[in-house]
């Protein structure tokens, strides 16, 4: 049993680094021995856990994205006020941790879906079923606002979620290209735009 959850905490650990070597250095830039040295194992135990460098990456997409979840979830539920007003305070929280990060990293889905998304199949696959499922969350957040009045309901909520979305995705890109968090700030101000006016209220 003890020898089980050391392998699997050795391929936790993989997938940590591995994910934030891609996030910093990007897919094609970042190579195995890069991998093997950084995470301090052997290209043996590497390829045990990993059938390739593209089903590594993957594989991290699959943590990165199950691990960001729960870090939102975490935030919400220590944060105070409406749905409306975490959902801010997490995306305020999130402008600053990439500015604290000099805007180098970025977000590893977006980052990707720019990269590779086009160079096989099992990527796009893969990309493309981790943004819907980013999309299906923050649907599933935008009905919260509308049914506690604190977003605009003459909008259905799936397009709500995909402006949201595709506007988030660009400002990150732009973020780093610009080195400011300026395109993440006007994502606030779009955000405030889908809140009701007062007479929708009435």
């Amino acid at each position: 049993m003890n020898r089980g959850r050391r392998t699997e905490h050795s391929r936790d650990k993989i997938l940590q680094i591995g994910a934030e070597l891609f996030t910093r250095n990007g897919y094609h830039a970042t190579g195995v021995k890069e991998i093997l040295t950084t995470c301090k194992v052997p290209k043996g135990s590497f390829y045990n856990f990993f059938e390739s460098k593209e089903h590594f990456a993957v594989e991290i997409l699959e943590h990165y994205r199950t691990i960001e979840f729960e870090r939102w979830h975490t935030l919400a539920a220590q944060l105070q006020g409406n749905h409306f007003e975490r959902m801010y305070q997490i995306i305020e929280k999130e402008i600053e941790r990439f500015g604290n990060e000099q805007y180098a990293c970025g977000c590893l889905l977006a980052n990707l879906s720019g990269e590779v998304s086009q160079c096989s199949p099992l990527f796009s696959a893969t990309i493309a079923r981790s943004i819907r499922m980013v999309h299906d969350a923050i649907t599933d957040d935008v009905l919260q606002c509308q049914q506690e009045g604190s977003l605009r309901r003459d909008l259905p909520a799936d397009i709500v979620a995909d402006v949201l979305l595709n506007h988030w995705q660009g400002a990150l890109l732009r973020c780093k290209v610009e080195n400011s968090t300026l395109p993440l700030q006007n994502h606030l101000t779009l955000l405030n735009s889908f809140k009701p006016s007062t007479e929708d209220i009435q």
